[in-house]
């Protein structure tokens, strides 16, 4: 799969929904992104999920359903059983999908 580099973007200027966990890149927030030549997408992902799904590399493949993985996570266990030992979010930064 054909794919750009990707481009770290210090400050977005609109909300978006990370392509890794599904939860909120609010407006001013840092993101990661790149374009997909064979399916003409753009990806954007928070910095750590971009690194969690760098570490699972999964940056050459399709990369799986919205939500899959949690914020940061790179083991897709679930929060009891995660053995990459994501960060926890902190709903308060504004960060979440609500």
């Amino acid at each position: 799969m054909m794919a750009s580099p990707i481009r770290h973007v210090k400050r977005s200027r609109k909300a978006y929904i990370c392509d890794w966990c599904n939860r909120r890149i609010a407006a001013g927030q840092p993101y990661a992104t790149w374009f997909t030549y064979e399916e003409n997408v753009i990806s954007r992902m928070h910095p750590e999920c971009c690194e969690a799904m760098q570490r699972a590399d999964r940056y050459d493949e399709e990369l799986p359903p919205r939500g899959t993985y949690r914020r940061g996570c790179w083991c897709g266990e679930s929060e009891q059983f995660c053995t990459c030992k994501a960060e926890t979010i902190n709903n308060s930064k504004g960060t979440d999908n609500g």
